[in-house]
């Protein structure tokens, strides 16, 4: 597990900056729900006449008096957007990296075979994609206790239990594109997030598009969908990691038999 340590130590530092920055944005939209929830029928009000503006972000049957549905709202579009970025930057340069900073020739001069090396490094974007979801949810619940704001705590788990699901799903599509290629670049990493995103923001548009909900992680992390559902969206779930499975088994494939440029 040489490699698996090694990942883990150079991965830590980025990993906790980008937790604390999110948690920091966090601690941040908690602070402002005293000011929301005195103003939530005015806030109400203009939702219900945002028209267009409301159905992109699933306005129209919020509650801004509640509190996880302002928490939901809230941290689940700067989390998602910068969970979902930092488990594709994390995941596109795991392996890729090799290749383009040309340290392969290094590492696989070692007693150690390619399967071995991908299983390692894998199990280190799992590890850290995962910490960097403890870490903010655990910040947000002492936040939240500070303030001593009841709340729905079942809701609350399903609903980072849901953003960590979509963010390891990122890295897992990420990860299995790293295998294809030979340079470490992020950029279609972050193409595929904001891609996600908003296809997220089409179909609470257009309802008539709800087929296409497998195919954006962002669907199952909506916290009124969470909660009409009773807990996670478990079907969406499982076919967005079926598809996202399917392409890092094929990169794995790929990666095995491929010539290393070194």
């Amino acid at each position: 597990m040489i490699i698996l340590r090694h990942e883990l130590r150079s991965g830590i530092g980025a990993t906790l900056i980008w937790s604390i920055a999110l948690s920091i944005f966090g601690m941040v939209a908690l602070a402002m729900y005293p000011l929301v929830a005195d103003y939530s029928n005015m806030i109400n009000y203009l939702v219900e006449r945002m028209g267009l503006m409301g159905q992109l972000f699933n306005l129209q049957d919020m509650n801004f008096y509640d509190f996880m549905t302002y928490y939901g709202l809230e941290y689940g579009n700067f989390m998602g957007l910068g969970g979902g970025m930092y488990a594709a930057v994390t995941g596109m340069v795991m392996v890729a990296r090799e290749e383009g900073r040309h340290t392969a020739e290094f590492l696989y001069s070692q007693p150690v075979g390619r399967a071995s090396v991908l299983i390692q490094k894998f199990l280190a974007l799992v590890l850290m994609v995962t910490l960097l979801n403890v870490f903010c949810a655990l910040i947000s619940l002492a936040g939240i206790n500070f303030m001593n704001q009841t709340f729905d705590l079942d809701a609350f788990i399903w609903f980072h239990l849901s953003q960590l699901m979509m963010n390891l799903q990122v890295a897992v599509l990420c990860f299995g594109i790293s295998c294809f290629k030979k340079r470490d670049n992020v950029v279609p990493g972050l193409g595929i997030v904001l891609a996600f995103y908003f296809l997220n923001l089409f179909i609470n548009v257009n309802r008539q598009t709800e087929v296409l909900e497998y195919l954006t992680p962002y669907f199952y992390t909506d916290i009124s969908r969470i909660t009409k559902n009773g807990g996670p969206l478990w079907r969406s779930i499982g076919l967005g990691f079926a598809s996202s499975g399917a392409l890092l088994l094929a990169g794995f494939g790929y990666y095995l038999r491929k010539d290393m440029a070194i």
